[in-house]
């Protein structure tokens, strides 16, 4: 098992520009980005509370009933959502200064080159 880890601030997943005179953001969606079929999961945090914001396991698809998204041997991410809708936890703030760590887990038994780890997120300016 190996992790690739990262630290940031919600600030640098901004244009400067759009800042403004707004004090932070509220995520509604993350969507980790990893290469199958190493990536075993990601894990987002709120680094000054400990708090785990989003963690993704990677599911491998099992081709079962000939289903979409369930293609034998590829890798499901499924993104996290935060909303007012039912169902949904609602969207938390961050500060600009809020600092956030990424952990990405990967299996390496067998070399995959080009391993990354990002995020695809988006959030309401507040």
């Amino acid at each position: 098992i190996h992790s690739i880890t990262a630290h940031w601030q919600s600030k640098d997943m901004v244009n400067i520009n759009k800042i403004g005179n707004s004090s932070g953001l509220k995520l509604i969606y993350a969507a980790p980005h990893c290469h199958a079929p190493t990536c075993i999961n990601m894990q987002l945090y709120n680094a000054d509370t400990g708090e785990l914001i989003c963690k993704v396991d990677g599911g491998l698809g099992e081709d079962q009933n000939n289903s979409k998204y369930d293609e034998k041997g590829y890798l499901k991410l499924s993104p996290c959502l935060w909303g007012n809708d039912t169902g949904l936890l609602k969207p938390q703030f961050m500060s600009w200064d809020t600092n956030l760590t990424s952990i990405k887990t990967n299996n390496k038994t067998y070399a995959h080159y080009g391993e990354m780890a990002s995020w695809q997120m988006r959030g309401i300016i507040v």
